[in-house]
């Protein structure tokens, strides 16, 4: 009975350990990954933790990954919906209709209502999948006492705990003496 308890309990911790490394490194390399707007941007994809309602399909604190190309670019017409950043508003991404659209050697315009232009370098993407409720998470663990909480905390126990260990073997091999 004890053995299976502790092979369970060993498991579980193995599964621990795994979760966090792993939301460790997915949250160091967000990180480490912003842009000057503070989205992170891995290749053509765009992390984007909603912080207000966009529309009925996107609530504050969803997390939304949006892809950036040409081919989906080409796709948006009147009617469609896209993400872009808004320079007027420091660089927020915004979420609006598309009333037209053009495209000259690759490079796409959006007109949106107010005849609004949207180029193609602050066209951010359109059709995210989107992770509901984790964009709270991500945006807590993102911040300055998140990040103390998860990265550095864990390792100055670990640290605390090796150099412990490595006083006690000097004090055993001092006794042994």
């Amino acid at each position: 009975m004890k053995s299976t308890l502790k092979a369970i309990l060993k498991i579980l911790l193995i599964v621990f350990a795994f979760l966090y490394v792993g939301v460790a490194i997915f949250v160091t390399v967000c990180l480490l990954n912003f842009n000057k707007q503070r989205i992170t941007v891995l290749g053509d994809t765009s992390i984007i933790i909603v912080n207000e309602e966009f529309s009925d399909e996107y609530k504050k604190g969803d997390l939304l990954f949006v892809r950036k190309s040409a081919e989906e670019a080409a796709k948006v017409v009147p009617g469609s919906h896209i993400f872009f950043y808004n320079p007027s508003e420091n660089n927020v991404i915004n979420y609006a209709e598309v009333v037209s659209s053009s495209e000259n050697n690759g490079q796409y315009t959006f007109i949106l209502g107010n005849d609004y232009y949207v180029y193609y370098d602050y066209y951010v993407g359109t059709n995210p999948i989107v992770l509901k409720g984790l964009g709270s998470v991500l945006s807590i663990l993102e911040s300055q006492f998140g990040f103390l909480a998860l990265i550095i905390l864990p390792v100055m126990v670990a640290i605390i705990f090796e150099l412990y260990a490595i006083i006690i073997e000097i004090v055993e091999l001092k006794k042994e003496v």
